[in-house]
């Protein structure tokens, strides 16, 4: 008889055909009986949640763009409705109010909350294509708010279905965010100079329809269930709130600070860009800087197996104040790149650390939504307190000294936390 890899070979005093007696004990059989069982099923529960894992990935490279589209047609909106900076932040401002109200309201119901923030932010994009001065303002908080309940639903799903993994997830679903918001300066400066920015609302708007029809598909199971570990964990206690405060403040000034430096680079190569010798690349400046983050991001969440991630994220805080600096003082379009690029690579780390620092004090906290709500203001003051500095001294380097105190104040709550707040039964080094 011929034999392969799967054919038992007879045995002496046996027939073929007759399956050979087991090896094992009756005990063992059992027990491979029930794993045969058994793989099946988590065969199935692995691939639901990998395109589960896939559908949030997607989701926040949309969003990426979404909540970074102001920045690049900034200047055209400027020009078009004659706004001074001043008038140009409170755009902002009234972006990231809303932001931070979804993502107080995101964590009372994750799914539910998700899902509605999807719709709003497509009807947001819809009604942008044709908004006016009079109604931007309102228009831009209800898309923020759109915003806001979903980046803070998909933030507590991916934490929930990450288990152990969490500060390595959390880095490359923001891998993802950084990828969307490195495209948007990209599209925007094709699809604006050419009067195409209907189309491109258009664009979006598909797309977010999309990720709500796979959201309910895939993952309306797993956020139920992180929403029901909240319900049963009870109100936060006094610890938990000091954590909600503290890293609410933390991730305020990074939000803040990664706000301005995304929102108004692109103005400030169109001013230096005196020439027009750069004109659309002047327009996408600030995809160096998300570009930077996109690929710092990356390059940290595979460092993250081998570096203790409380000593990198007030390293990487550090890095970025000297970025700043440099930002503040060039005055070239070359300079004004390099320096985006460094900023945005020291930057990368410190969002998904610091909320995978807090997640370890507050995972099951039904307060936790509280984080998102304080950080998302960060978005909201500090690029108007640039704006209303730059209108005040007539310069836009000066109203750069926002973001760079805002870094400062960043590296002191990064090492306070590092020597004094973080426990030490909690691995640093997420395996």
């Amino acid at each position: 008889m011929e034999h392969n890899g799967f054919s038992p070979i007879p045995q002496q005093g046996q027939e073929e055909g007759v399956a050979p007696m087991p090896q094992t004990e009756s005990g063992n059989c059992e027990i491979h009986e029930r794993e045969a069982a058994v793989f099946p099923g988590i065969l199935a529960e692995s691939l639901t949640q990998s395109r589960s894992v896939l559908v949030l990935y997607l989701s926040f490279i949309l969003m990426g763009v979404c909540t970074t589209i102001l920045g690049p047609i900034l200047p055209e909106l400027s020009l078009r409705w004659h706004l001074n900076d001043a008038h140009a932040g409170a755009l902002f401002t009234a972006q990231f109010i809303g932001s931070s109200l979804g993502g107080l309201l995101a964590a009372i119901h994750p799914p539910r909350c998700t899902i509605l923030g999807f719709l709003i932010l497509v009807s947001g994009l819809l009604v942008l294509t044709v908004a006016t001065p009079s109604v931007v303002t309102p228009l831009l908080f209800m898309y923020g708010l759109g915003g806001g309940l979903v980046l803070t639903g998909i933030n507590l799903t991916m934490s929930n279905i990450s288990g152990r993994r969490r500060g390595q997830a959390l880095s490359w679903l923001n891998f993802c965010w950084s990828l969307g918001a490195t495209i948007c300066p990209v599209l925007a400066g094709v699809f604006v100079p050419r009067h195409r920015l209907g189309v491109f609302l258009l664009i979006l708007s598909c797309w977010g329809t999309v990720m709500a029809i796979a959201f309910i598909r895939h993952l309306t199971a797993y956020s139920r269930r992180g929403s029901d570990s909240a319900q049963e964990a009870g109100p936060p206690t006094s610890s938990v709130r000091f954590y909600i405060v503290y890293f609410g403040t933390l991730l305020f000034l990074y939000v803040g600070v990664e706000t301005v430096l995304g929102g108004w680079l692109s103005t400030l190569a169109t001013r230096l860009n005196r020439s027009g010798s750069f004109g659309e690349l002047a327009i996408s400046m600030s995809s160096f800087f998300w570009l930077a983050l996109l690929v710092g991001r990356g390059v940290f969440a595979l460092a993250l197996k081998w570096v203790r991630d409380s000593y990198l994220q007030p390293l990487a805080v550090a890095c970025s104040i000297g970025s700043i600096c440099i930002l503040v003082a060039v005055r070239s379009f070359t300079g004004v790149a390099i320096a985006a690029s460094l900023a945005g690579l020291s930057l990368a780390p410190v969002f998904p650390l610091s909320l995978s620092f807090f997640l370890s004090h507050a995972d099951r906290s039904k307060s936790s939504g509280m984080v998102f709500a304080i950080c998302g203001l960060g978005g909201a003051v500090m690029p108007w307190m640039t704006g209303a500095l730059s209108t005040y001294r007539q310069s836009l380097e000066w109203g750069l000294v926002v973001p760079l105190g805002g870094a400062i104040l960043m590296l002191a709550l990064s090492i306070n936390y590092l020597l004094l707040l973080r426990p030490r039964h909690i691995s640093s080094c997420p395996s």
